[in-house]
């Protein structure tokens, strides 16, 4: 079944350290500590549902001792690395057979966040040659798309940089660029902790009960005690069985420099908090933002964020 489903690509970056923040009430944000170290995260994962709120970045490992300088409000691991996927469509029976060939194969992962076009796995360096396997083989991957690995190459980046500084994002605008915002409404937050030992079975109802509907966003991540906790938009209101459901609206975006440049999630999180505007999830991988709203304030978050991105 899992092989009738088709992905257009798979990109594995390496070199990376993941910054997990608890409860971060108390403290500066990650995100706004980052921000004022000038750091980039290339994938960040946010949640304030649950028994658990936390933000969770990865970053360059050159960042690691900075961090470490910086405090002991959070917990670093080393030797991390990305990979995403790119889907051919955001459907639950591929969501469920990729979650029945990751517990069927006892493959982990640290965390899963998915964006407008590509689902990103956040795993140990340990793990990711048992997820490119489970990825090419278990799905319809042609052959002229296998794995690409992007490395970190910084004496060509500087080079970039100073040769053709309009290609890259070395400043920082008044109002962020983007290529546009999107507001889904009338969309469900459903919540999920299972044990990792379940997690075939879990894949396989959604794959039994998701016959042609569509998530629109997933973010999802496993403890040290082999615990799964997952969070997944969807547009109807399935009954979760005592778990997390809760009518929410979905706001995204993307632009040009939001892979290449520091601060452009801590700017939307700082936004939204002005204007009473509480953010239940949000996600960060590649290009893209997603944002996990209360029904009926994605509007008013729309408007705010106009004071900080352009939205042509």
């Amino acid at each position: 079944m899992a092989g009738s489903f088709k992905i257009n690509g798979i990109r594995l970056n390496r070199k990376y350290i993941q910054v997990t923040q608890e409860d971060f009430s108390s403290h500066f944000p990650l995100y706004e500590v980052l921000e004022s170290g000038k750091m980039n995260m290339v994938c960040m994962v946010l949640s304030t549902v649950g028994e658990r709120s936390f933000v969770s970045g990865t970053l360059a490992s050159k960042y690691f001792g900075e961090l470490a300088d910086r405090g002991n409000q959070w917990q670093c691991l080393s030797d991390v690395c990305t990979l995403s996927v790119y889907p051919h469509h955001y459907n639950l029976e591929f969501l469920g057979a990729l979650l029945d060939m990751l517990g069927t194969r006892k493959q982990g992962f640290h965390y899963l966040v998915s964006s407008h076009s590509m689902l990103t796995f956040v795993a140990h360096e340990a793990q990711v040659a048992g997820l490119i396997h489970l990825l090419s083989t278990g799905f319809d991957l042609p052959e002229s798309h296998a794995p690409f690995e992007q490395e970190e190459n910084d004496e060509l980046a500087l080079f970039i940089k100073k040769k053709y500084p309009e290609t890259r994002a070395t400043y920082v605008e008044e109002r962020i660029k983007t290529y546009g915002m999107t507001l889904v409404k009338d969309v469900y937050l459903k919540g999920y902790e299972f044990s990792f030992e379940d997690l075939p079975g879990f894949g396989k109802r959604f794959q039994e009960q998701g016959k042609g509907e569509r998530f629109s966003h997933i973010t999802a991540y496993m403890t040290p005690d082999q615990r799964i906790h997952l969070f997944l938009v969807t547009g109807k209101p399935h009954d979760n069985s005592g778990g997390l459901s809760c009518p929410v609206e979905l706001l995204s975006f993307y632009g040009p420099h939001f892979g290449d440049r520091y601060g452009i999630m801590s700017r939307a999180l700082k936004c939204l908090p002005q204007h009473d505007i509480p953010v239940l999830q949000a996600g960060c991988t590649g290009a893209s933002i997603c944002m996990v709203l209360p029904k009926a304030r994605g509007e008013a978050a729309e408007q705010a964020l106009k004071d900080v991105f352009e939205n042509p």
